[in-house]
Formats: structure tokens, C-alpha cells, sequence
């Protein structure tokens, strides 16, 4: 069987680190209507591009920008993610949403956990795929719904695992989750980001012709 061959435009190491899980652990439904592993169906190309970042709280219009910016580079078709918190009572302006990062970096997890004084402590945590063909760019949305820890938890320092506690972790940040045995398997089946790539890859094999899949 030819594999569906997908670019990933993305240098984080966390990243590739998750892909793998998801390739070797979940599954999704062929044109037969089977269940086979991912990594059966896909190969992925990583690939690092210079590209674009607006500061908007929109992370779709992010994640679009993205895209335009990094096919003026790779010139081929591939995916870019992007990632960010919503508090619940700021939701009505996604923020920070696509600030979520430049907030990060600025505040430092523990200030950025002081924000909940201001905005409460639920959140949705939201990725959006941006999968540019060449002709457009489609975009693929995953939530996980949680809280903002009271203080940062857990080993795993990528972006804001060790301060969100989704609600089916049992109050264990993304970070907590990721520490334990078998842990990073647990976090990708809560992540928001194996949602929506998952929600990419569902899109592909649909319109894949019959011999990839």
C-alpha cells in the first residue's frame, strides 16, 4: 500500500515526539471502512520554514497566515499547527488565542497563571491544522476543555502543559499526564492538537484516490 506522504512545516521537537505517538498508537478509518493505524495510511516529512506569525487573538487568521507565508518557501503541499488558550469569559474575543505564545514567553508560567485572578481558571485549549494545498488553505479545529492549575506542574516543559489540567486528567496537568509510564500516549488521547490533525488526516484519506488508502 502507498502511504499518504504529508510535509509538516514545524521544528519543535515536542511535536515530532507526539506525532510518533499518534502514528504508532491511534487509528482511523480507511475508504473500506476499516480501522488500520495511522501510521499504515501516513508518512510525515518534517520540515522547518520561516514563516509569519500575526499577534491576533484569532487562530485560525494565524494559522492562515502561517500557511500563505511558509508556501511562499516550501512551495509544496504540507500542514502547520498553531495552538493556544481561550479563557471562558474572555471566549467572546478568543483571547489570548493566537497571543497565547508571546504571552508565554513574556510572563513565564507563573505569571501567566496569576491571569486567572482576572479571567477565572476555566479554559479550552484549541489547535487548528492549516493544510495548504496550493490552491487554498483548509483548516481542522481540536478543542480540550480544563482548567489553569494554581501553579505549574509536571516536568514536561513544552508550551503550557505543565498549567493546563484538562478535565478528564483528573486534575494532572498535560505535563503530569505526560511524566507518568505510558504518559504521553494518555496526554495525546486529551490533546487538542491530535484532534485536529486527526481531523486533517480524516479529510486526506477522503480525498486520496482509492490506491493510497
Amino acid at each position: 500500500m502507498t502511504k499518504i506522504s504529508v510535509v509538516y512545516c514545524t521544528g519543535n521537537h515536542f511535536k515530532m515526539e507526539e506525532w510518533q505517538t499518534i502514528r504508532d498508537h491511534f487509528t482511523i478509518e480507511n475508504k473500506r471502512g476499516e480501522n488500520v493505524p495511522i501510521g499504515d495510511l501516513f508518512e510525515v516529512d518534517f520540515r522547518s520554514a520561516k514563516v509569519r506569525e500575526p499577534l491576533l487573538c484569532d487562530l485560525a487568521a494565524v494559522v492562515s497566515e502561517k500557511a500563505t507565508s511558509a508556501y511562499e518557501v516550501l512551495r509544496v503541499p504540507f500542514i502547520v499547527e498553531h495552538a493556544g488558550l481561550i479563557f471562558e469569559e474572555l471566549s467572546a474575543h478568543s483571547y489570548p488565542g493566537g497571543l497565547t505564545q508571546p504571552m508565554w514567553d513574556a510572563l513565564g508560567a507563573e505569571r501567566f497563571v496569576a491571569m486567572k485572578g482576572i479571567a477565572g481558571s476555566r479554559v479550552t485549549a484549541k489547535a487548528i491544522v492549516g493544510y495548504c494545498d496550493g490552491m487554498a488553505v483548509h483548516l481542522f479545529e481540536g478543542q480540550t476543555q480544563g482548567v489553569i492549575a494554581e501553579k505549574p506542574r509536571g516536568a514536561r516543559a513544552f508550551y503550557w502543559d505543565p498549567i493546563f489540567c484538562p478535565d478528564a486528567g483528573g486534575d494532572r496537568t498535560f505535563a503530569e499526564i505526560a511524566d507518568e509510564a505510558g504518559g504521553l500516549l494518555a496526554k495525546m488521547r486529551l490533546s487538542q492538537s491530535q484532534k485536529a490533525i486527526t481531523a486533517f488526516m480524516n479529510y486526506r484519506v477522503r480525498h486520496e484516490p482509492a490506491l493510497f488508502v
